[in-house]
């Protein structure tokens, strides 16, 4: 059973280090960092239930304040972006030195 929990969060994993190397978009690459995210907790979790088979609350309330502060994160960078008139394309970002 565990092996499929493997599988699962590698292809995730996978299908968000794709995102992240072939997309322009700023919104389409913090998407790919919560599917990496997203693997690894999926991972992590599977693992420590596997292991320990006890309680997994510590281990949850860290992946959940990773997810907050990259959300709190994309937020700040959205308005700041949005202010500034800067396009969400990435090639475009090096405007944001001024």
């Amino acid at each position: 059973m565990i092996l499929l929990f493997i599988l699962i969060s590698f292809i995730l994993f996978s299908i968000g280090i794709s995102g992240i190397a072939f997309s322009r978009h700023f919104i389409l690459m913090i998407i790919s960092v919560e599917i990496i995210f997203v693997a690894s907790s999926l991972l992590a979790v599977s693992f420590f239930t596997y292991l320990i088979l006890g309680n997994i609350i510590l281990l949850l309330l860290a992946i959940w304040s990773v997810a907050a502060i990259e959300i709190i994160t994309l937020i700040i960078f959205y308005r700041y972006m949005s202010k500034v008139k800067v396009s969400l394309d990435v090639s475009k970002l090096s405007k944001l030195k001024n």
